[in-house]
């Protein structure tokens, strides 16, 4: 089963916003009465809406990103941690000063 990322998260809480709005303003017949009186309104939302779709896609993707960033960062700090419990040699503590 696929987890939903932080950033699907947010964008899906921002399209949830953006819907419950509409449901709640929208009147019957409006879309299509704006649509008649400006065509280029309706184009423009066809377009905003396909950007929407296609930074939905980059987020989600993202999302993966960042999931595998914390991976890695997770691995590095399990492979530093190994030294917490290494004492120095001499040897060791004179190369580092020089």
């Amino acid at each position: 089963m696929a987890t939903t990322g932080v950033l699907e998260m947010l964008a899906r809480a921002d399209m949830d916003a953006l819907l419950e709005d509409l449901r709640r303003n929208y009147r019957p017949g409006a879309l299509e009465a704006l649509t008649a009186r400006d065509p280029a309104w309706r184009a423009e939302i066809d377009r905003v809406e396909q950007e929407v779709g296609s930074l939905y896609a980059a987020l989600r993707e993202a999302d993966g990103t960042f999931t595998r960033w914390r991976r890695a960062v997770g691995e590095l700090r399990r492979l530093w941690a190994r030294v917490e419990g290494v004492e120095p040699s001499e040897s060791g503590i004179l190369e580092e000063v020089a």
